[in-house]
């Protein structure tokens, strides 16, 4: 086959390996392991020749499917800031500490900072923008938040709401140590998270 053919099927093998090992650490809001940042860099530091060409990703994102061609380097909230301009989805540290760039990939809430776009082909991915519906009507725990102050600078917020949800999908009426400890992931540097406890309390209570 041709050498631009062998070089898709390379970076594509060595992405589908790194989602792999990474979605568990992605899935529980830690900070990705040392083999999955070594991989990454690997991966990020390809050849000139592979930096020239672009890869097509599919995926469907708040139920509609999108395709394009990116930059083989491309990471999962680039993405979806800057190739389908839902700019809702914060970057905060690059480094999956803050939680910013939450979003659900297949129902899970991932940190699309530490992710290459060609490891969510096929997924199925929900943003913020994603969780209204199609009257317009927010999300309860976007409707708990606002009821409860559960923000001040809103940087922090749509990272806060996309984890809230998957604590919840996963522990419906969790305690309030299991809520801080399930936020372990997503930083705030403004509320002192009192309220953020009290908008997801107030959510599994409605």
């Amino acid at each position: 086959g041709c050498a631009k053919c062998g070089t898709s099927r390379r970076l594509m093998a060595r992405a589908e390996e790194l989602k792999k090992i990474s979605l568990k650490h992605l899935g529980n809001g830690l900070a990705p392991s040392q083999k999955t940042r070594i991989m990454l860099a690997d991966l990020l530091f390809i050849t000139t020749e592979e930096r020239l060409m672009s890869l097509t990703v599919s995926m469907t994102v708040n139920g509609t499917p999108v395709s394009a061609s990116i930059d083989p380097r491309t990471l999962l909230v680039q993405f979806i800031r800057e190739h389908l301009k839902m700019t809702g989805t914060h970057v905060g540290c690059d480094t999956a500490q803050c939680g910013a760039c939450t979003i659900h990939m297949n129902g899970k809430a991932v940190k699309s900072c530490s992710m290459l776009a060609i490891q969510a082909e096929g997924a199925n991915i929900t943003t913020i923008e994603g969780l209204s519906g199609t009257d317009g009507k927010m999300h309860p725990m976007q409707e708990a938040f606002r009821t409860c102050h559960g923000l001040q600078c809103g940087f922090c917020t749509p990272g806060m709401v996309m984890s809230a949800i998957d604590l919840l999908n996963n522990n419906p009426k969790p305690t309030e140590k299991e809520i801080r400890d399930g936020l372990e992931g997503n930083i705030c540097r403004c509320t002192g998270y009192h309220n953020i406890v009290r908008a997801i309390q107030h959510a599994a209570n409605a």
